[in-house]
């Protein structure tokens, strides 16, 4: 008998103790070689000998609770995401912990040991297929919401103007035919700047462009709820909403008043003024082109006898 074999046949519980937790710390030790942080350092030790010593109780073929062992293992120990860094630090401990003698004890040791380390792999390897899902899920949902938004961004440029952001021609036309309950006829008006040509001479075009800005948010105030307000082209904006011909002449009014106080643009104080033309649809006629045709035919009225006053179509 060799003097190895002979210092593991006296050995006593106390020294396979020992052994068990050398192994252990061992194990923990080659963990954060490999990557992990062990949060609670006398924990993790104690689950991991607990491991050891369940290995060392089975003495008989038990690959099940063997398994049950690795698997508990690997779940007790959080963070481990990946079984290809963290299996072969199991292995090394295994190999230390393995008793010398007797050679069935030996034996059981080997048998039992790769159930529980391909166990311990397996809830590694679910763990991080489960991370990986949830990295790929996160990444599809942040690729939808990308396209959500690039599909918000392109339908808002395909119907609003690129200057004011007030709607384009194709959503008032939409609105002036769109099936409604409110009580009374949809009213046009047609809102064209007096002298923006000589502010653009004056200034540039740059300034031509804030002032058009600075407009567009006066008639957004103007504007009730529900109505809408639109670029129609160049200097002209519109104003379409529902109620009678007398609502419509009172908004027309404020508009000119609005309009015409002084714009505060990066050229200093710059003054405009406009002409408004209106068109109020009758019998629930609410034909869009006809209309607006109706209330340009009015505005140019309302300009050739001076401007900075509105017409509404006889």
């Amino acid at each position: 008998m060799t003097s190895r074999q002979v210092r593991a046949t006296r050995a006593g519980p106390c020294d396979r103790e020992y052994t068990l937790r050398r192994a252990a710390q061992e194990y923990l030790h080659l963990l954060a070689s490999a990557g992990y942080t062990v949060t609670d350092d006398v924990a993790a030790t104690e689950l991991t000998i607990e491991f050891l010593r369940g290995l060392d109780r089975l003495t008989t073929e038990d690959p099940d609770t063997a398994r049950t062992l690795g698997a508990d293992l690997a779940s007790g120990l959080p963070g481990l995401d990946t079984s290809s860094r963290f299996v072969g630090p199991l292995a090394t401990a295994l190999l230390l912990a393995a008793p010398a003698v007797p050679a069935d004890a030996v034996a059981a040791w080997a048998r039992h040991a790769g159930p529980a380390v391909a166990a311990y792999a397996e809830v590694l390897a679910e763990r991080a297929l489960g991370q990986h899902e949830a990295i790929l899920r996160a990444a599809v949902a942040a690729r939808e919401h990308r396209i959500t938004e690039l599909q918000d961004r392109l339908h808002h440029a395909a119907t609003h103007d690129r200057l004011t952001g007030l709607a384009n021609r194709a959503v008032l036309e939409e609105w002036i035919i769109e099936p409604r309950s409110e009580v009374g006829p949809v009213s046009i008006l047609l809102v064209d700047l007096d002298g923006f040509k000589q502010v653009n001479d004056t200034h540039g075009h740059r300034v031509g462009d804030e002032l058009l800005v600075a407009v567009a948010e006066r008639l957004r105030l103007v504007a009730r709820p529900g109505d809408c307000v639109c670029r129609y082209g160049g200097d002209e904006f519109v104003i379409a909403t529902v109620g009678a011909d007398d609502t419509a002449r009172e908004n027309a009014a404020r508009i000119l008043t609005d309009i015409a106080r002084p714009f505060i643009l990066s050229a200093g104080r710059v003054h405009i003024r406009a002409s408004i033309g209106i068109a109020t649809a009758t019998n629930g006629n609410s034909d869009a082109a006809a209309l607006i045709h109706a209330a340009d035919r009015a505005m140019y009225v309302a300009k050739s006898s001076g401007g900075h006053r509105y017409r509404a179509r006889d």
